[in-house]
């Protein structure tokens, strides 16, 4: 009699069942073997069992457990306790899910009862077929047998009665991907080349006089030259406007995201201020830095880190989806991550330099809560300004980047609360420092307006209106703080804090 007829539902145990590893030994419940990536539906369900049929998630389970059996050769073996005891309410599940299986999903049961004999036999404890096979499933390098259906394609290996290796599967795929990415880049150097070539003879043709001395050699890029391009053809977006992501994307799925984000730190930045206590000097990593020296010199170094990482060619795909803002495609991480991000040394001077002279004063004056939720605030609004504007203007290939926002905050901030102060450059003499000073309110008026004057020039690369906002949102904040305070003394002035930057116990 063939092994492969219809067991009947009612199973008694084998003889030699202690040999076999038992099921659920490893302390995990049978999870049976799964037959196809989505589960049955309702309709699909009726279709196997009719109309007395069990509970779809029921026999979903019973299916799983009955295809593992089968590969196992263990269906002569009780089933699952929590299968068993409801089975009795369906009499005909068992045949019938049974069947259904050995139609769609034909395997050679015999082979599986005698490669379960030679486990028997064999000395040691041995894993199941389907516990291994359903570990390649949810690792994702196993389909099944035959690429994952019936009647697939065979490896093309001579005598491997297997399916195709996904393992050989995603090599291919690697190989091609690297394949075409070389067909592409040789493509792009001889168009450049060709290009290079073709403006050449146009120069030397139009003064010929110079030809010898102007005529540069054209070579194809070296392997360091080769890296740095395919490092920027991948971090450069395949998608263009024209493309269905980009053209069908609607003003509040771009802004959609960015906004909750934003929110949520601002609102975390809020709350950081509100009940940030100082540590004891026993209890910081570095007792003898002042505290402002500390947050100011980690948000340099920050700044300073992701200006470095702009130099390295491998990290630009995730420095292009994560620090810096394109209204194009915009990701809500960028609109904290381009705070941090500067391209041109001169942008992280001219952003490092006044967050020093600024932001350092003001931590002394407010504490590192109230100067983070400040600071980052300040940024993160400016930012979301800026990508706004972009967005309801349709500029979806402009970019943003900076902490320019952040600065102009701090900057806006510190002023507020010292409005009556005379300022002057530092290397004046007293005499001359005296009669060019100006005060905080003064100086601040004067910021402002210049950037309100950039903002409706023609034509500009600098974003003027994320300045303003972060001047609004500084201003702001200093307003609140103060209004916050209890009522005291006009504070000391203070005369060369920065002699006290190391070493302060404020």
């Amino acid at each position: 009699m063939p092994f492969s007829i219809l067991t009947p539902p009612v199973i008694t145990a084998s003889c030699i069942a202690q040999k076999l590893k038992p099921y659920g030994s490893d302390k995990k419940p049978e999870k049976g073997l799964k037959f196809r990536d989505v589960e049955l539906s309702r309709r699909e369900v009726l279709n196997i069992f009719g109309s007395q049929a069990p509970p779809t998630s029921f026999a979903n389970r019973l299916l799983r457990v009955l295809h593992g059996r089968r590969h196992d050769g263990t269906l002569d073996l009780p089933l699952p306790d929590d299968v068993q005891s409801q089975l009795h309410k369906y009499p005909y599940a068992f045949d019938d899910g049974l069947h259904w299986l050995r139609q769609t999903y034909p395997i050679d049961e015999d082979a599986a009862i005698m490669a379960r004999i030679d486990r028997e036999e064999h000395e040691l404890e041995r894993d199941n077929p389907a516990d291994l096979i359903q570990r390649g499933q949810d690792l994702g390098l196993y389909r099944g047998p035959q690429s994952g259906h019936y009647e697939a394609k065979l490896s093309d290996k001579e005598g491997d009665v297997w399916g195709v290796s996904e393992l050989e599967k995603i090599r291919e795929e690697n190989m091609a991907r690297a394949a075409k990415e070389e067909e592409e880049l040789d493509a792009q150097i001889e168009e450049q080349i060709a290009r290079l070539k073709s403006e050449q003879t146009k120069a030397i043709a139009q003064r010929p006089e110079h030809g010898l001395q102007s005529a540069k050699e054209v070579r194809p890029p070296n392997s360091v030259e080769r890296w740095v391009l395919k490092a920027r053809n991948r971090a450069t977006s395949k998608l263009a406007l024209e493309s269905p992501e980009i053209a069908e994307m609607t003003i509040s799925q771009r802004l959609f995201p960015s906004f909750i984000f934003v929110a949520l730190l601002c609102g975390g930045g809020y709350l950081f201020a509100q009940y940030w206590e100082r540590p004891k000097q026993s209890e910081r990593l570095f007792p003898d830095v002042s505290m402002s020296f500390a947050t100011v010199g980690t948000l340099v170094l920050l700044n300073f880190a992701i200006f470095g990482a702009w130099r390295i060619p491998p990290l630009w795909r995730p420095l292009n989806k994560y620090f810096i803002i394109v209204p194009g495609y915009p990701y809500a991480f960028s609109m904290l991550g381009s705070l941090f991000s500067h391209q041109k040394f001169t942008h992280f001077l001219l952003n490092m330099g006044p967050l020093i002279l600024f932001g350092l004063p003001l931590h002394e004056e407010v504490g590192r809560g109230t100067f983070m939720a400040i600071y980052l605030s300040s940024g993160l609004i400016a930012g979301f300004t800026g990508l706004a504007r972009f967005a309801i203007q349709r500029l979806l290939t402009t970019s943003t980047l900076g902490a320019s926002g952040c600065v102009y905050g701090t900057l806006a901030a510190y002023l507020t609360l010292h409005a009556d102060d005379k300022y002057a450059l530092f290397f004046l003499p007293p005499d001359l420092a005296e009669s060019f000073s100006f005060r905080g309110s003064s100086l601040l008026a004067g910021i402002t307006l210049m950037q309100v004057i950039g903002n409706f020039r023609a034509l500009h690369k600098i974003g003027y209106l994320d300045h303003l906002v972060g001047i609004v949102v500084g201003c702001a904040s200093a307003y609140a703080w103060q209004m916050n305070q209890p009522k005291r003394d006009p504070p000391k002035k203070q005369q060369n804090w920065w002699e006290n930057l190391v070493g302060r116990k404020p």
